[in-house]
């Protein structure tokens, strides 16, 4: 009995413990590491605008508000296409803790990046308290 209650203990803790640990942050912000949080998401490809600001780029807004970050968190891309077409690389122009935005290096269409299925892969790193 000792030893079954050893080890649901040694599980409960190890469950419990959070293995995340955020050095900085792009607002400079740090927070409590009970508070660091990892934020995933695939955002599908039917996104794609063409961007007025850029022209000849195609750029995408991926909405993080459920992640329900309190500062800039930290996000990592990348981009896929499900046809196994190929999709340009892409970088990250915007940021809140709601929302960022990505635009591809090289010149292209929005209906190519749909018509292509890129679909953007992210990862978000950020504090909730």
């Amino acid at each position: 009995m000792l030893l079954m209650f050893l080890l649901l203990s040694s599980v409960l803790t190890l469950t419990s413990q959070s293995e995340l640990k955020i050095l900085n942050t792009p607002s400079g912000t740090g927070g409590a590491p009970p508070c660091a949080i990892t934020c995933v998401g695939v955002t599908k490809w039917n996104g794609w605008r063409n961007s007025g600001s850029l022209p000849g780029k195609a750029y995408m807004d991926v909405n993080i508000k459920q992640c329900n970050f309190v500062s800039l968190p930290l996000i990592t891309t990348s981009v896929r296409s499900e046809l196994y077409a190929v999709c340009p690389s892409i970088f990250q122009r915007y940021l809140t803790s709601t929302l960022f935005n990505l635009y591809t290096t090289v010149g292209t269409t929005a209906s190519r990046m749909q018509s292509n299925k890129c679909n953007v892969h992210w990862s978000a790193y950020g504090y909730v308290c």
